[in-house]
Order: C-alpha cells, then sequence, then structure tokens
C-alpha cells in the first residue's frame, strides 16, 4: 500500500505473569521466536525477533451488533540484521477478537460513535466471519 508492499503473516503470543511476552511470528510457514515485554497499563507493546523490532499500542472495539470486542495491535517496525532488509522500516497492525457474551473482563472507554475502527478489524470480521459487508 502506498508504495510498499503488504505482508500477511501469523502472530502467537502470551503474556506471561511478569508482563514478559513470547511467541512466534510466521511469515512464510516457518515459525520464528519472538520475545518482548507488555505495559499494562499503557497497553503498549514491545517485541523482537531475530530480523526485527516491533513497538505498538493495543485498543479494544466492541460490535455489539455481531458481538464481538475486537483487539487491534498497531505500530512500527524496523528490520534487523541479518535479514536482507535490514535498516527499512514500516507499521504493522494485528487484529483479533473475541465473543462479547463470554467475556469478563476489562472494559476499555469506546471511541467515540463517529469514530471508525482501523480497516484491521473489518478484515478480521469479515474473514473469520464471512461478513460481506465492510
Amino acid at each position: 500500500m502506498a508504495g510498499r508492499p503488504v505482508v500477511w503473516g501469523k502472530l502467537v503470543m502470551r503474556v506471561l505473569p511478569d508482563q514478559q511476552i513470547q511467541g512466534t511470528i510466521q511469515f512464510r510457514g516457518t515459525p520464528i521466536p519472538i520475545e518482548g515485554s507488555w505495559n499494562e497499563s499503557a497497553q503498549q507493546i514491545v517485541f523482537h525477533s531475530p530480523y526485527a523490532a516491533y513497538s505498538g499500542h493495543l485498543t479494544m472495539y466492541d460490535d455489539v451488533q455481531i458481538q464481538l470486542r475486537h483487539l487491534v495491535l498497531t505500530g512500527r517496525l524496523r528490520m534487523l540484521p541479518p535479514s536482507l532488509q535490514a535498516g527499512e522500516y514500516g507499521t504493522w497492525v494485528a487484529t483479533t477478537d473475541i465473543s462479547l457474551p463470554e467475556y469478563s473482563g476489562y472494559v476499555p472507554p469506546q471511541p467515540s460513535s463517529s469514530s471508525l475502527p482501523p480497516v484491521g478489524v473489518f478484515v478480521t470480521s469479515n474473514i473469520l466471519y464471512g461478513n460481506s459487508r465492510i
């Protein structure tokens, strides 16, 4: 987009009790280990793989019509050696969601009704739930 390539991948992470993060990121079928940290009070995340460093922010959107809470991580990335793209940088977005009826945790302040969530929220809903209206 805007002259830059779009790369789809899969991010799997777990937050450990000490707010450390472990997991994998996968772009071409091979899981690459990641590790980092999560600041719950600021809703910020920092992690790295052997090839890139990532930082970002978590936003949550409740979509009452389809009974989902969308979790959207957005941020910046910087490619590191030994990557062939070392020195390049860009943005990233990771999305998932959970069912509102099954969720009983923290309820964040909601954006105003005129505020739209990032496109990642719509893409996730469309892919997972077959909603053809975006």
